[in-house]
C-alpha cells in the first residue's frame, strides 16, 4: 500500500529536481484522489483541469492502492496546464513525467490528423495521446529524453519507460512489499522498504575498475536501475512485472578505405542532422544557454545554435558557461573566448577553488548519490551553479560527442586494429606514423593496447594481480572486496569489441556515457537547470553516424574527424583544429594533496569492512600526497568514498 506520508518524504527529498511545484495522485477502491504539497502554486489549485489538485496531501491519513508524485521543472507550458501527476479527459490515463519529447510537436500534429484533442501545450498530455494510440510501443515515436510511469486503470496496469541511452535516470525497488520508483536513489533510501546497505559487487566495481553503475543494481543493496532502451509493465491484478528491450542500437563494423565522395555525402548528411538535433533541443519557454568548454563539441553547439537562433528574428544571443582556471594547465577558457567572440555570445565563467571544493564536498557527494571518479564532476557542478544564478533553467551540453565520433586518443588503437586484422599493414604503417613523432608513437600504442586489450585476455586473477602492481593504491582496498571483484568477472566475462566502431557502441550503450549522463544529470538537477544533449539522445543522428565505417572517424592520424569537418562552418579554425582535448579537466592531484588534512576526519572506523584503514591510516601522508604525479583520478575515490559513507549515513 502506498503511504501518503513516505510519499511525501520520498517527493521532498528530490524538491531540487522540480522547486516550481509539486503534486499527488493516490488511487484505491476505484476513485481518485489528487492532492497538492507545499510547493503548488495557487494558480495550479484554483485550475479547472482535470488533473487539478484538490485537497493538501498532509490531510490523506489512508494509504492506496497506488500513489504518484511529481516535482515540476516549468519547461514547457509554464501554465497550471503543466501540472503534474496529468491524466487525459477520461481520468483513465495518469501519468509522472520527468524530461523532453523534442518532437512534440510533429507528434502532436501526426496524433490530431488521428482524432486526438489537445488542451494544452505540453509534451506530457503528447504521451498520453501517443499511448493511447500505440501502447507500450509509443516510445519509439519519441526522440528526447524521458522516464515515466503510467497507470492506464482500464487494463489496470502501470506501464513505465527508460530514454534509449540514459540521459534521465530511473531507480526502483522491487519486492513482495512494494514497488517504488525515482529519478535519484536518495528518495528510495526515504521509504522503511529500503535499507541502507552496500552492495559489494558495485563498491568493488568502483575502486577496482573505476565503474559506476553499470550493473542494473548499483551501490545501495535492493536499488534496480532501469537501463536504458528499457520499458515494463506491472499487472495490477497479478502483480507480475515483465521488462523488455524496446530498442536496439545498431552500428557496422565493416572495413573500408576512406573514399573521398563518400566522405563528403557523410559530412553534409551529418551536419544536417546535427542542426537539426540543436534545433529540437532550443524549443523552450524559458531561455535556453550552453555549457562551453572551448572543445568541439560545445563549441560546434554554441555555433549552430547562434546560426539558428539568428534565423529567428529578434533572438537574443546565447549565454554560455565556462570553467576557467589560474593554472593555464587546465584553463580552456582561452578557447571558449574565441567562440564567444564569433558568436556574439553572453559569457558567463566559474573559477572554482580547492577552498570552495571542501566547502561542497558533503553536497557534490550527496547530490551525486553514488561516488564519483574525481574532481573535474565539480567544475561540472559549478557551471551548473552558475547557470542557474544568471536565471538560465535550460542547458546544451556536448556529453556524447567524443563516444560518437572518436573523441578519445585511445580510441586510435581499434582504428589500427581495424586494419590489422583485415591484414593492411601498409595503412596500419600509415596510422602509426600519422599518429605521433617517431617513436613516441610506438611506445604510447602499446601502452594503450596492453591496457585496453591484452589485458583482458588474462585470467582474472591474474589481471587483478598485474593491476595491484601497477595501481598501488588496490593494496588499501579490503581482501574481501578483491575478492568479490574477482568472482564477480569470472561470472560475467567482458566481451571485447574488435572494431573502432565496436568499442564506440560498447562506451556509447550502458557503460562509459551512462556514467557520464549521470553525473550531467545530478549536477544540472541538483540547481534545477535541465541539460540537453544532442550528441546522446537524437536517435537519428546517433543511428546514422554508427553506421558510418571507422574509417571516416580518424582519418590521417586526426581522431574526430568527421565531426570536425562537419562543424567548420561553425566555429573558429583554431578549435576545428585542436588536438589537446581537455573537457572538465582540473587541477585534481594538487587539490587532492593539499586538501587531505581537511578531509582526515571522514576516515573514521566505519570504513574498516572496505578498506585497509589501519594501513591508510599509516601512509595517510604519502597516500594523498600526489602533486606532480600521473593523474588517474583513483586517489580522489577514496576521499570520495569516506564523504559518501558519512552523508548517506551508511554503516
Amino acid at each position: 500500500m502506498a503511504d501518503p506520508r513516505h510519499l511525501q518524504r520520498m517527493n521532498q527529498a528530490i524538491r531540487h529536481r522540480g522547486p516550481d511545484g509539486d503534486g499527488f495522485l493516490f488511487y484505491s477502491e476505484n476513485e481518485f484522489t489528487t492532492a497538492y504539497g507545499t510547493d503548488t502554486p495557487e494558480s495550479v489549485k484554483q485550475a479547472s483541469c482535470a488533473y487539478a489538485p484538490k485537497v493538501p496531501v498532509e490531510q490523506l491519513m489512508e494509504p492506496g492502492v497506488l500513489a504518484l508524485a511529481h516535482r515540476r521543472l516549468a519547461i514547457l507550458d509554464l501554465s497550471e496546464n503543466g501540472h503534474q501527476p496529468q491524466c487525459d479527459p477520461s481520468r483513465e490515463l495518469w501519468i509522472t513525467y520527468n524530461g523532453e519529447i523534442y518532437n512534440y510537436l510533429e507528434l502532436r500534429e501526426q496524433l490530431q490528423n488521428k482524432g486526438h484533442v489537445f488542451r494544452t501545450r505540453t509534451d506530457t498530455e503528447v504521451i498520453l495521446a501517443a499511448y493511447k494510440e500505440w501502447g507500450v510501443e509509443c516510445v519509439k515515436a519519441f526522440n528526447g529524453m524521458w522516464s515515466f510511469v503510467l497507470f492506464d486503470k482500464v487494463k489496470n496496469r502501470v506501464f513505465g519507460s527508460r530514454d534509449r541511452f540514459g540521459v534521465k535516470p530511473f531507480y526502483y525497488h522491487l519486492s513482495t512489499e512494494a514497488f517504488l520508483f525515482a529519478s535519484e536513489q536518495k528518495a528510495l533510501l526515504e521509504h522503511p522498504a529500503v535499507s541502507r546497505s552496500i552492495n559489494p559487487r558495485a563498491l568493488a566495481d568502483y575502486f577496482i575498475a573505476g565503474e559506476i553503475e553499470y550493473q542494473e543494481q548499483g551501490i545501495f543493496e535492493g536499488i534496480l536501475e532501469l537501463f536504458p532502451s528499457h520499458s515494463f509493465t506491472i499487472d495490477l491484478r497479478s502483480g507480475s512485472f515483465t521488462k523488455w528491450v524496446y530498442y536496439e542500437l545498431k552500428t557496422n563494423e565493416t572495413y573500408e578505405h576512406f573514399q573521398t565522395p563518400k566522405f563528403e555525402t557523410y559530412r553534409n548528411q551529418t551536419e544536417d542532422l546535427l542542426r537539426d538535433a540543436i534545433q529540437l533541443r532550443l524549443r523552450s519557454d524559458v531561455p535556453v544557454g550552453s555549457c562551453l568548454s572551448g572543445g568541439i563539441d560545445s563549441s560546434s553547439i554554441v555555433g549552430i545554435a547562434h546560426e539558428l537562433l539568428k534565423q529567428q528574428q529578434g533572438s537574443a544571443p546565447i549565454h554560455t558557461f565556462t570553467s576557467s582556471f589560474e593554472d593555464p594547465r587546465y584553463d580552456e577558457s582561452k578557447w571558449a573566448t574565441l567562440v564567444n567572440e564569433q558568436t556574439g555570445a553572453i559569457p558567463h565563467k566559474s573559477v572554482p577553488t580547492r577552498e570552495e571544493l571542501v566547502q561542497d564536498l558533503e553536497q557534490l557527494v550527496y547530490c551525486q548519490d553514488s561516488p564519483i571518479w574525481s574532481t573535474s564532476t565539480y567544475a561540472q557542478y559549478r557551471v551548473m551553479k552558475l547557470a542557474k544564478d544568471t536565471g538560465i533553467k535550460v542547458i546544451l551540453d556536448g556529453q556524447g560527442g567524443d563516444e560518437l565520433f572518436a573523441g578519445y586518443s585511445p580510441y586510435y588503437t581499434w582504428y589500427m586494429g581495424d586494419m590489422i586484422r583485415r591484414l593492411d599493414i601498409g595503412s596500419a604503417l600509415k596510422a602509426v606514423k600519422d599518429f605521433d613523432s617517431f617513436p613516441q608513437n610506438f611506445k604510447s600504442l602499446g601502452k594503450d593496447y596492453l591496457k585496453l586489450k591484452a589485458i583482458h585476455h588474462l585470467p582474472v586473477s591474474m589481471q587483478l594481480k598485474i593491476s595491484k602492481a601497477y595501481f598501488s593504491d588496490l593494496g588499501y582496498v579490503d581482501k574481501d572486496l578483491l575478492d568479490t571483484y574477482k568472482k564477480s568477472q569470472r561470472s560475467t566475462p567482458s566481451v571485447l569489441p574488435r572494431s573502432l566502431n565496436g568499442i564506440l557502441h560498447k562506451e556509447f550503450v550502458n557503460t562509459r556515457l551512462k556514467g557520464y549522463l549521470k553525473c550531467e544529470d545530478r549536477c544540472s538537477m541538483w540547481h534545477s537547470v535541465e541539460s540537453r544533449t544532442p550528441f546522446a539522445d537524437d536517435h537519428r543522428l546517433i543511428e546514422y553516424v554508427f553506421q558510418i565505417p571507422g574509417a571516416y572517424k580518424i582519418h590521417d592520424g586526426i581522431n574526430k574527424y568527421l565531426m570536425r569537418e562537419a562543424v567548420k562552418p561553425y566555429i573558429p579554425a583554431a578549435i576545428s583544429t585542436r588536438s589537446d582535448k581537455m573537457g572538465y579537466s582540473t587541477p585534481n592531484n594538487r587539490w587532492v594533496s593539499e586538501m587531505k588534512e581537511e578531509m582526515r576526519p571522514y576516515f573514521t572506523d566505519t570504513l574498516k569492512p572496505y578498506l585497509n584503514l589501519d594501513k591508510l591510516t599509516k601512509d595517510y601522508d604519502a597516500f594523498f600526497s600526489i602533486e606532480g604525479k600521473p593523474e588517474n583520478g583513483r586517489i580522489f575515490k577514496f576521499m570520495v568514498f569516506a564523504v559518501w559513507m558519512k552523508v548517506f549515513k551508511m554503516s
